[in-house]
């Protein structure tokens, strides 16, 4: 899905085919389905307008965002990711609740508010549906923790209840079949994504280790539970143009040994045909080397580290010279 594909998915909110209809659903610990949330209707109108406003804000007025695959993310910014991975049992959520009308509601003689975890929130007109995940922060629910105190007269008195607070914010959102992250950052440790990227990264090791590139290849393993580390080594695996090549080793080790940014920074095995991996630095710089982020430009002969790499279609000469 391109931004603009996305831009157009969307476009239903702000021009509906029939009333744009709003559900919001709360995702209780320790209950295996959502509860719907039983809302005043009055107030609806103006809670749907905050999300609308949020999708606006948030996403289709960022004209220079880009959408990458999940499983391809890096540290560049300005871009939203399509997940492309293992989906999590939570955002499995977002598609189950369309259209599903035996769920229970929200029942305060059961559970507290603060024993809401997150909210889905389910925009639909006549034609099309939209599901948004928001993970609650801790200033959202009031009351979870501490002591809060309310004006009474002249004085403070202690706030004995407790409070939703709903805000535009949400991390994740399903539109047309596809499951876009918002925030990567706040999600990565929520409903077993850290699993997710734990068991892509280890396939990416596992491609890597087939290589016999690197001599100790245990050292990779060590860090494999460092989320950002592991995201960096998903890439590899399904992605590297390096390995799609079958570009030798030897080949590589050469280059390694020879490019300004790594030739002092890598180690090898005492033959000096595989990588030892004694830093973090290393580490590192062998995902860059194995995604091609180490490039050269051919006119001016500058080095550069590239994340982002949009390939370029090479046309025949033939067909140039007809044009």
């Amino acid at each position: 899905m391109t931004k603009i594909e996305l831009d157009n998915a969307l476009a239903f909110i702000n021009n509906p085919q029939g009333e744009l209809q709003i559900i919001i659903y709360a995702n209780v610990e320790d209950e295996d389905e959502p509860k719907k949330l039983d809302i005043k209707a009055d107030d609806l109108p103006e809670i749907k307008q905050i999300f609308i406003d949020g999708i606006n804000n948030f996403i289709i007025a960022k004209n220079d965002y880009t959408i990458l695959q999940l499983s391809a993310a890096d540290e560049r910014g300005k871009c939203f990711y399509q997940y492309d991975l293992e989906i999590p049992e939570e955002l499995e959520l977002l598609e189950s609740v369309i259209g599903n009308d035996n769920l229970q509601t929200f029942d305060f003689q059961v559970s507290q508010l603060s024993s809401i975890k997150s909210l889905v929130i389910l925009l639909a007109d006549d034609n099309n549906e939209l599901t948004l995940y928001k993970k609650l922060s801790p200033v959202e629910v009031i009351g979870r923790g501490g002591h809060i105190f309310k004006k009474s007269n002249q004085r403070l008195e202690k706030f004995e209840d407790q409070l939703l607070r709903i805000t535009a914010k949400f991390q994740v959102m399903r539109i047309a079949g596809e499951i876009i992250i918002i925030d990567l950052a706040s999600i990565e440790r929520s409903f077993g994504f850290h699993d997710v990227i734990t068991r892509e990264a280890l396939l990416s090791i596992e491609a890597i280790n087939d290589m016999q590139i690197v001599a100790n290849i245990d050292s990779l393993n060590e860090l494999v539970n460092n989320v950002s580390f592991a995201r960096k080594l998903t890439k590899v695996a399904k992605f590297s143009p390096v390995i799609k090549l079958n570009i030798p080793v030897a080949d590589i080790i050469n280059f390694a040994k020879n490019h300004p940014l790594t030739k002092k920074k890598m180690r090898y095995n005492p033959e000096g045909t595989q990588f030892n991996l004694d830093t973090r630095v290393s580490k590192d710089l062998l995902i860059k080397i194995l995604n091609d982020d180490l490039l050269t430009s051919e006119l001016t002969k500058l080095y550069y580290d590239s994340l982002a790499k949009d390939g370029i279609e090479v046309e025949e000469e033939n067909e140039v010279e007809n044009n």
